[in-house]
């Protein structure tokens, strides 16, 4: 049994992205809370939004962050408020690791520029504000419950071998054939 690599940072990181590839490597089931809550709700983001607010959004994602806590051996893209409440960080290091995705408001806002599914951009015309003032509001609290950082704004590729390398170091972070499969 090994920890759950859990992602998290600000919506356009490449959370899902790296999820995704972390999950091949290593033969691992991926779960993005995003989707979950879509399945379980049969609501987008943005209508799960207008219906509940925030608050009421970010307590079904409380639901989906519990379910996903008692699993091992997963690799999870968390939603880019779910490690603001302290009730989900504890969960959530139960099973895993936090991993930090970072990239700078500018790169973000290139990543987002289009994007009609994330209900605190606001706008197009808002959305390098809105970048700017969600990073500022939440970087601190990413850093301080990360086990690890890693700069999202390099390819996903070597995302996913930084974070390998540092699960490696770990010695409890993967299984042993995890390990094996790694170091080839």
């Amino acid at each position: 049994m090994s920890r759950n690599l859990l992602l998290h940072g600000m919506m356009g990181a490449g959370k899902s992205t790296v999820a995704a590839l972390l999950g091949e490597r290593l033969g691992r089931r991926v779960a993005d809370t995003d989707e979950e809550l879509r399945t379980w709700t049969g609501r987008t983001i943005p209508e799960l939004f207008a219906a509940h607010g925030e608050a009421g959004f970010r307590d079904l994602e409380r639901q989906v962050v519990e379910e996903l806590a008692k699993f091992h051996d997963l690799v999870v893209a968390l939603g880019g408020g779910a490690v603001l409440r302290d009730d989900n960080v504890a969960s959530l290091l139960m099973t895993g690791v936090l991993v930090e995705l970072r990239a700078s408001p500018e790169v973000l806002v290139q990543r987002l520029a289009g994007s009609t599914d994330r209900p605190l951009l606001g706008t197009p015309d808002e959305l390098e504000v809105r970048v700017r003032q969600t990073y500022a509001a939440r970087a601190q609290r990413y850093a301080e419950v990360a086990d690890l950082t890693v700069d999202a704004s390099q390819p996903p590729e070597q995302v996913v071998d930084e974070i390998l390398a540092w699960a490696l170091a770990q010695g409890d972070v993967l299984t042993p054939s995890e390990h094996e499969q790694v170091m080839r």
